[in-house]
């Protein structure tokens, strides 16, 4: 008997934006926090303009108070209208 597959979950990895630029379509400034799958954003860290340090990552969120964009949450709000 085989089990029914599941659909397998995208890895998410969250990361701090090291430059200005576009990420699905939206601008983000540095020191920003992106929350996404790690396809999307495995090849932006590689580059340098993203960071997925963990002490940057705590940096942003406790002291400079920014919140993450769920990237993945945006993308299904727009292929919902």
């Amino acid at each position: 008997m085989t089990t029914p597959k599941k659909d397998k979950q995208p890895e998410l990895i969250t990361a701090r934006v090291l430059v200005a630029c576009t990420i699905a379509d939206k601008q983000f400034e540095p020191n920003a926090l992106v929350k996404g799958d790690a396809e999307l954003l495995a090849p932006l860290v590689e580059v340098g303009e993203l960071s997925d340090d963990k002490a940057g990552i705590d940096y942003c969120s406790k002291e400079l108070e920014a919140t993450v964009v769920d990237l993945n949450a945006a993308a299904e709000s727009d292929d919902s209208e």
